[in-house]
């Protein structure tokens, strides 16, 4: 694992799985870009922002900004990985033996 990856937050890294960037954050929610990249990379705490994020990902606040924040996020990011997984493997086997 490359040391970029290993500095991002547990919610950077399901962002990046998921495409999304906090420039799409910003426009999507009317928020300011350096306050959704500061609060994505656990630098800001405003609940405002928080707020805006977790509804734009159609999570609970607490699921990403409570105690068990990175328990959670982990499995979403695990389930992430899954469905990517799944994806190569169906297109692969069409490419390959269909």
């Amino acid at each position: 694992m490359n040391d970029i990856a290993m500095t991002k937050t547990p919610l950077q890294k399901l962002l990046s799985l998921r495409r999304i960037s906090a420039t799409q954050i910003a426009n999507d929610t009317g928020l300011g870009y350096h306050a959704v990249q500061k609060t994505i990379k656990n630098q800001r705490h405003s609940s405002r922002i928080r707020s805006a994020i977790a509804q734009y990902l159609d999570l609970g606040y607490e699921d990403l900004w409570g105690e068990q924040a990175a328990d959670y996020l982990k499995e979403l990011i695990r389930h992430e990985i899954d469905k990517k997984t799944a994806t190569t493997a169906h297109h692969l086997t069409q490419k390959f033996l269909d």
